[in-house]
């Protein structure tokens, strides 16, 4: 089976999301900015580590009209996706908030908002990315 390079560069793309953003998940016990800001450091880091080894060894780079069509059904469900989270969120804060459960004073209420946010761009993210790689092992 031979990858185009977009490909590749999805599959490596969805492989750092997870590597970096998969203990943030499951491991969220003590979140903080720091930790945050670490972990959008690295995924930087690895990105332009891993997109660099792709385009060494990769001596197709073209895209064509096929390509951008896949990258652009990508971008709707990436955008369907935060859309349906934020107004998920939304209503979830407003219910909370109806009950009078919604701790205003905590200190931790805005780092909790952080957390939550970046967690729903981060899902949309790897949506986008798996639904442009879904794509592509479809166009075969």
């Amino acid at each position: 089976m031979s990858l185009s390079y977009r490909e590749k560069s999805l599959y490596a793309s969805l492989v750092a999301e997870v590597v970096v953003y998969g203990p943030y998940f499951f491991l969220h016990h003590q979140n903080s900015v720091n930790k945050v800001v670490g972990m959008i450091v690295a995924i930087i880091v690895l990105q332009i580590v891993l997109q660099s080894i792709i385009a060494a060894f990769t001596r197709n780079r073209t895209t064509d009209e096929r390509d951008r069509l896949i990258e652009l059904r990508g971008y709707r469900a990436g955008y369907l996706m935060i859309v349906t989270l934020m107004v998920l969120g939304l209503g979830m804060l407003w219910f909370h908030a109806v009950l009078g459960r919604f701790p205003v004073h905590e200190p931790w209420v805005g780092l909790h908002f952080l957390s939550v946010f970046f967690g729903m761009l981060v899902i949309a993210d790897i949506t986008k990315t798996a639904a442009q790689i879904v794509s592509y092992r479809r166009a075969l």
